[in-house]
């Protein structure tokens, strides 16, 4: 009894600490203008850590940084570690051990090779080379007070406003691009709504099936409506672009035009070519269903898994 009591709180304190965390996409601040500089793409906040997600502007060759903080309301908060990804735009977040890539032009010839470092912990004060447009670093620290509004990264980057949601354009249901390379876009996008159960659809305009399924669907999510349950609708730029502003304005849930190029390198996409595929997170962030195609009574499956996932 006692186990199952121990069990049931460490549970809710699980929870909680989910429940607490915030995501700041694209946070507003004072961005440097025309040098070469880090640029802040992602914040999140929870009550042990304040994690930063950032991206090079421009070719940094190389770069180094060091005596890395954040500064909120006169007070530093140190950085606890960290890692660096380098891709050079090649839609793969990590390599298992340092590689040589080769570019071709158009006649299928060797323009030149680039080095790619293996993903690697970020280590204060070290020179990196090789690093591009494509590098990214996830940095992570002290976590800052619960009634921060705004703070300070190290001398760069200034003035980053906590109050920012994950609504970034003027279309409330409109998702700003995730700062996640293609192996891990779908999952990012889920890690927009922290605490809650995602259903991600992807579609395209011209695709029959997929707009039969949005459809069969309507009736049921709105069953579930105030629920903490999100869809989102993820399509390339395939789609007819006025069709799917009407879809945006008539379908409720989050909506994403992603590039062709990206579409392409998702890995369900490469392995499987076809849509609609359908995926749901649960609450914790974990994939727990993934759908290609959409048969007759396939809401009513989503309904029983969405339905489980919420309890």
């Amino acid at each position: 009894m006692r186990k199952i009591f121990v069990s049931m709180c460490v549970f809710v304190l699980a929870m909680s600490a989910q429940a607490q965390k915030r995501v700041i996409v694209n946070p507003d601040y004072d961005k440097p203008e025309g040098v070469a500089h880090l640029e802040l793409k992602r914040v999140e906040l929870t009550d042990t850590a304040t994690v930063i997600h950032l991206s090079a502007n421009t070719n940094f060759s190389p770069l180094m940084m060091w005596n890395i903080w954040l500064k909120a309301d006169g007070k530093k908060y140190a950085l606890r570690g960290g890692r660096r990804i380098s891709t050079w735009g090649q839609g793969k977040t990590a390599y298992e051990k340092d590689e040589t890539i080769p570019f071709y032009n158009s006649k299928g010839d060797t323009v030149f090779t680039a080095l790619v470092p293996k993903e690697e912990p970020f280590v204060e004060n070290k020179k990196y080379e090789h690093t591009s447009l494509a590098d990214s670093l996830v940095l992570w620290f002290e976590p800052l007070p619960a009634d921060a509004t705004v703070f300070d990264f190290s001398n760069d980057i200034h003035n980053i406003s906590l109050i920012k949601t994950v609504q970034t354009s003027t279309d409330l249901n409109i998702l700003p691009m995730p700062d996640a390379t293609p192996d891990h876009c779908i999952e990012a996008i889920a890690g927009m709504f922290p605490g809650k159960v995602v259903f991600i659809d992807l579609w395209a305009t011209w695709c029959g099936p997929c707009k039969y399924g949005i459809e069969k669907m309507a009736p049921m999510k709105e069953e579930l409506k105030g629920k903490d349950v999100v869809f989102v609708y993820l399509t390339n730029e395939t789609s007819d672009k006025e069709l799917w502003k009407k879809s945006v304005a008539n379908t409720k849930g989050y909506h994403l035009m992603l590039p062709n190029e990206y579409w392409g390198q998702l890995p369900c996409i490469v392995a499987f070519s076809g849509i609609p595929q359908y995926f749901l997170y649960d609450r914790q962030g974990k994939q727990v269903l993934h759908q290609i195609g959409f048969a007759d009574g396939a809401e009513l499956h989503f309904k029983d898994e969405i339905e489980k996932h919420l309890q």
